[in-house]
């Protein structure tokens, strides 16, 4: 049976579970992070991105970076393991099944369904664990799913370690992501909303550049979060569109504001106010002289032009 055709991406699941939806009973038992599907070509990898306890034994190598997965086999294994070399070659499926954390309060968390994998290279000179990276065909940039979200967002220095491997993949769109992303509409791109980047990769993108939360408010509930062009759509060639310098991470109301050209920011991050903006107005948004953003050298051309609307030169 084929793990994709039963379960949904991004739900939660046990082992028990999963045992009975896939009538492989031995689930139950499985206590290593990679187990064979019988009657399939499917091989589960259960990962836990935060080695509570284990830190000595395992290393935090196992991540997301862009729509690629950073993988360490089990430390019994190498490139030329049999098992391994079935996943190379593409006679083992991988269906990848995460959680952040085993346990909260004692309570043995459920793993996140994120789909299957497709391998993409391993790290030369690696073995017991081999590290290997994977392609994620199912990667959902649209996803709303909190869970999927914050596995995809999740590094290692979230919890305070850095990954040993010295493979790279931020930055890098794979053809399949590409080949997934939706402009925006005709509407989307004019009135009230044409510089908004709404979903997709760019935005994932515009999150993990503002590290999720507002600049301003400090507000960090990401599905709240608007990210916008700062020179919007319309305006912008396309190698700018795409541009993570050109993207900015806003409470609503602050997004509003930006939106209609009601608040900018200098060079330095230094707010600037439109004098359209009363002073109850700006008492009852929370607009201050003081607030401050962090300003890249990249933004500051983006700034430059979105600033022309309040007469700023620099």
């Amino acid at each position: 049976m084929d793990p994709h055709e039963v379960l949904t991406l991004g739900e939660k699941y046990s082992k028990k579970n999963l045992a009975a939806l896939l009538n492989q009973p031995y689930l139950v038992k499985v206590r290593e992070g990679i187990a064979r599907c019988g009657n399939s070509s499917a091989i589960l990898f259960f990962v836990d991105l935060e080695k509570q306890g284990k830190e000595q034994r395992f290393h935090f190598n196992d991540f997301f970076q862009e729509d690629f997965f950073h993988w360490d086999s089990q430390t019994t294994q190498h490139i030329n393991t049999p098992t391994i070399q079935k996943i190379v070659t593409g006679e083992l499926t991988p269906h990848l099944f995460v959680r952040i954390v085993q346990k909260i309060k004692n309570v043995t968390q459920p793993f996140i369904y994120c789909g299957r994998l497709v391998f993409d290279t391993h790290e030369e000179g690696t073995s017991k664990p081999v590290h290997m990276i994977f392609q994620s065909i199912d990667y959902d940039d649209y996803t709303t799913n909190d869970d999927l979200t914050d596995i995809y967002r999740w590094k290692p220095s979230k919890a305070g370690r850095e990954p040993r491997s010295k493979l790279n993949r931020q930055g890098v769109i794979s053809p399949t992501r590409a080949r997934k992303y939706t402009k925006p509409t005709e509407t989307e791109r004019s009135g009230l909303v044409t510089s908004r980047v709404g979903q997709g990769y760019y935005r994932q993108q515009i999150i993990d550049r503002w590290g999720g939360k507002c600049p301003i408010t400090g507000a960090s509930t990401t599905r709240l979060l608007i990210a916008s062009h700062i020179v919007p759509w319309s305006q912008s060639n396309d190698d700018e569109r795409l541009d993570v310098n050109n993207g900015i991470l806003l409470s609503p109301n602050f997004d509003a504001l930006f939106d209609r050209h009601l608040i900018s920011f200098k060079n330095d991050g230094s707010i600037i106010i439109s004098d359209k903006m009363s002073q109850k107005d700006r008492e009852a948004l929370g607009v201050s002289d003081a607030i401050k953003i962090p300003v890249t050298e990249g933004m500051k051309t983006y700034l430059e032009r979105h600033r022309q609307n309040f007469g700023e030169s620099s």
